[in-house]
């Protein structure tokens, strides 16, 4: 059998069973260290450093390091995945009952301020959704020159209201 075909982190050719349990041991270890591992499995730490380089310990950890990771990678990523999908699902349905009690509402009740606010929030939504900037930067690139859109627009309404009244 030819190394070609296995893992790392697998029993290589020519391995003895003592030197492959003793790479595992080594291998579980949170801090790799050989001299800690000569005490716990009470065998000499110079036989344990010819095995490590014999059996090339340390590439093999690197390997199975990097094995993990990628799964713990590939784990994250779907469960960003999901959490996306269920929170995308929450918020449609939340969306839902907002535009189900949009339609009840009685908007000749409603105050300037009310109106006003809703008018805001609509616009934000729409230019967030939109993927366009809810700020509007003046020629001046400090940020006490930002006119937010909505706001903008909310003293339009505004006017229109005063005009109205």
């Amino acid at each position: 059998m030819g190394n070609e075909n296995l893992r790392p982190w697998e029993r290589q050719d020519g391995e003895t069973e003592k030197a492959f349990s003793a790479f595992k041991a080594y291998l579980e270890m949170e801090d790799r260290n050989v001299t800690s591992l000569a005490k716990r499995l009470s065998k000499s730490r110079q036989l344990l450093v010819n095995w490590k380089q014999k059996y090339n310990w340390q590439e093999r950890c690197i390997a199975w390091d990097k094995s993990l990771q990628e799964i713990e990678y590939k784990t994250a990523v779907k469960e960003r995945k999901k959490m996306a999908k269920r929170h995308i699902a929450i918020a449609m349905s939340m969306q839902a009952k907002a535009v189900e009690a949009l339609k009840k509402i009685d908007v000749s009740k409603l105050n300037a301020n009310e109106i006003i606010r809703l008018f805001d929030t609509s616009v934000k939504i729409e230019r967030l959704s939109r993927g366009e900037a809810t700020f509007i930067n003046s020629s001046k690139n400090d940020d006490s020159n930002k006119k937010d859109v909505a706001d903008i627009l909310t003293t339009v309404l505004e006017k229109a209201w005063d005009e109205k009244n």
